[in-house]
């Protein structure tokens, strides 16, 4: 009998510490796998924020890096071509990786919009032979806002977007009003006076959310 209860309670024993190893492990994987989660999260962050930084960054080189040809007209379909492509490529990112829904459809309008615009700017500069000695492209040059003096908000990637949109905006707003000075074509100057009228629309939506999301 003593026998016995002995075997009872060394079964029991070994039982007991099968069941907490148990316990254990599927608490360990649990908290493994939320720390994968965060990880993973925290990465795709950080790779939407590059992404974000790099597409303003390379539009800003390329309009930078143009030779403007003295014909405005031409000039504006080179640099705002550019411009544009730019914030089509930080709108995709944010489209891509925003949690903000308000956000994401002010992206998706601009990709939708801009890329119409593109279009037309591609027609018009394949089919064109630059001429004049204007100094349009030379100052639309001089407009743009050094990325070292933009105030981002880095503290998500919707914050992101909308900061760095901004100055975008602005800038494309400056450089449509200036070659409504001395822009002729008469397609460019309608794709203008739209970037006039439009976007310091959106930029009040951007700053409405910035001021609210502080």
């Amino acid at each position: 009998m003593r026998q016995f209860l002995i075997s009872l309670s060394l079964s029991i024993a070994a039982v007991a510490c099968n069941s907490n190893s148990d316990t254990s492990g599927n608490q360990s994987d649990t908290i493994n796998n939320a720390v994968l989660d965060t990880t993973e999260t925290n990465t795709a962050g950080q790779n939407h924020m590059k992404a974000m930084h790099d597409a303003m960054n390379n539009s800003m080189q390329q309009m930078h890096s143009m030779k403007p040809s003295g014909d405005p007209d031409y000039d504006f379909a080179m640099m705002m071509k550019h411009h544009h492509q730019g914030a089509i490529d930080m709108a995709k990112v944010e489209v891509a990786g925003g949690a903000d829904a308000q956000l994401k459809q002010i992206a998706q309008k601009m990709i939708d919009d801009q890329q119409k615009d593109n279009t037309l700017f591609d027609q018009y500069i394949q089919g064109t032979q630059p001429s004049g000695s204007s100094d349009y492209g030379q100052k639309a040059m001089g407009m743009m806002t050094p990325m070292s003096d933009i105030k981002m908000d880095g503290s998500s990637l919707d914050a992101m977007f909308a900061s760095m949109m901004i100055p975008h905006h602005q800038d494309a707003v400056k450089m449509a009003k200036e070659y409504l000075q001395v822009g002729k074509n008469a397609e460019m100057r309608k794709i203008a006076q739209g970037v006039v009228e439009s976007q310091p629309k959106e930029i009040q939506e951007l700053q409405n959310w910035l001021s609210t999301h502080k």
